[in-house]
């Protein structure tokens, strides 16, 4: 988009000002970032260094994946996640409020996570698995989704679509979890929504993208990230894709989350599992709060049985 045609854009459209003053940061953050030509998976374990694989989720699907009998499993009675818009790590304490608050989960997942050196630090200290669906390179760093975990994911691939506007992506990360004496295997995935649109079809679109894999798992799911549904219609559109995929949304008794235009965008949706504890934590080190969940297994199989399930 020209910087002209951007003007024309404002001066008729009836967007809210403070998305159209982000929409304007964004047209010049645009000019400095680096798009991968197709999705691009950065992975790394506790014993190899990065990796770089196409990770597309059409593409995994296209290949049957063995299941992952023999690997490490979450347990069925504790399953805790930690979930934050980390902003890009561009504002002060990140890595502490990181460290603190995540201390002991088994999942971390991460939006607008920047592959820095700090970052990849704190990975590192942490002692973990992790995968990095890759929206854009900015300043060197791959920046994008981020799913974290203390065992190896069995399988992960990646979903991107762009910002209609400005053609900047946003990304989705799936992976797949043994669970210790259930053939069951959970599902996770993060997602940043999409965000500047003058309506609803790109953002319709990057859900049902979302949903075309999701509803290929008979298992338990974990959904959660930044969904950008600060409208009743995009909140409409995660509803419905949270009843197709039969899904329930975490309600919180005080909303102490991060809202934008009066409504929380940061989401925890869930299947055959049941919540056990949650909190937000109150931060300033990211324009998001971050928020902490523990599950336990509700709909667990014990025949030992391997699942036969992949993405998708």
């Amino acid at each position: 988009m020209q910087f002209s045609t951007l003007q024309n854009w404002i001066k008729s459209t009836r967007l809210p000002a403070s998305l159209l003053f982000s929409a304007v940061l964004c047209f010049l953050f645009f000019s400095c970032a680096v798009i991968p030509v197709q999705e691009q998976l950065v992975s790394a374990t506790r014993t190899n260094p990065l990796t770089r694989t196409n990770g597309n989720c059409a593409e995994t699907a296209a290949v049957k994946q063995q299941p992952g009998a023999m690997q490490a499993g979450l347990s069925p009675d504790s399953i805790s996640i930690f979930n934050w818009n980390i902003y890009k790590e561009q504002r002060q304490n990140w890595d502490v409020d990181l460290l603190r608050l995540s201390h002991e989960k088994d999942i971390i997942l991460l939006q607008e996570a920047a592959l820095n050196p700090e970052l990849q630090e704190v990975l590192q200290q942490k002692n973990l698995y992790w995968n990095l669906n890759s929206a854009f390179k900015y300043k060197g760093s791959d920046t994008g989704v981020l799913v974290a975990s203390t065992i190896q994911d069995l399988e992960s691939c990646g979903l991107r679509n762009s910002e209609p506007l400005i053609g900047l992506p946003k990304t989705i990360l799936i992976s797949r979890y043994n669970i210790t004496d259930s053939s069951d295997e959970l599902l996770v995935a993060t997602i940043h929504g999409i965000n500047i649109s003058l309506g609803t079809g790109a953002y319709q679109e990057q859900l049902d993208s979302l949903q075309s894999i999701l509803k290929n798992h008979d298992g338990p799911i974990i959904l959660a990230g930044d969904f950008n549904n600060w409208s009743k219609k995009r909140t409409d559109i995660m509803v419905q894709l949270a009843a197709d995929l039969s899904l329930q949304i975490l309600s919180f008794a005080e909303e102490s989350r991060t809202l934008f235009f009066g409504d929380p965008v940061d989401q925890i949706l869930y299947r055959g599992l049941e919540p056990v504890s949650h909190i937000v934590h109150p931060v300033a080190s990211s324009d998001h709060n971050p928020i902490s969940v523990t599950f336990r297994l509700t709909r667990s199989k014990t025949d030992h049985e391997p699942a036969l399930t992949s993405i998708p």
